[in-house]
């Protein structure tokens, strides 16, 4: 029988080496929960008082360097410890920012555009993908329900 046992072995083996594969990408940069948690923490105080998502031009080396960390150990604290990738954290802060804006009179002459814009999307079209992606509706589905007026 050792035909049936070489096969069962060949199936299973492409499952261990793709769990192998993911962990090859961080495997010299193993960084502890309270590590994770430290910065975690110092990017949330970043994002909110220096708003660095409005930069449309933002690359995860720049902040990487706001938090005094490498883009390789905040890409891992993205992937691992808060399961998300850069662009949809970075995007979330960004709509945040038009949903806190399109509230605010001062901005009620602003088209859509131009909020995006302000938001640090670099196009209108990125800003509508992300924003259907995030809350299933489109930004103007989203400022009639609150009962604004930006065209």
């Amino acid at each position: 029988m050792p035909g049936p046992a070489k096969v069962i072995e060949k199936e299973i083996q492409p499952v261990e080496e793709t769990n192998v594969v993911a962990e090859e990408k961080y495997k010299t940069n193993k960084i502890s929960v309270e590590e994770c948690k430290r910065l975690a923490d110092k990017l949330e105080i970043v994002m909110h008082k220096e708003k660095p998502y409005t930069n449309p031009n933002l690359k995860i080396a720049d902040l990487a360097a706001s938090i005094g960390t490498s883009s390789h150990t905040l890409s891992y604290l993205f992937n691992q410890y808060l399961n998300r990738n850069y662009y949809d954290y970075i995007n979330d802060y960004r709509i945040a920012e038009f949903k806190r804006l399109v509230e605010k009179d001062e901005y009620a002459k602003y088209t859509l555009s131009a909020l995006a814009e302000l938001c640090g999307f670099s196009s209108r079209a990125s800003f509508f993908r992300y924003f259907k992606k995030a809350t299933n509706i489109t930004p103007n589905e989203y400022i009639r329900s609150i009962g604004k007026n930006n065209e």
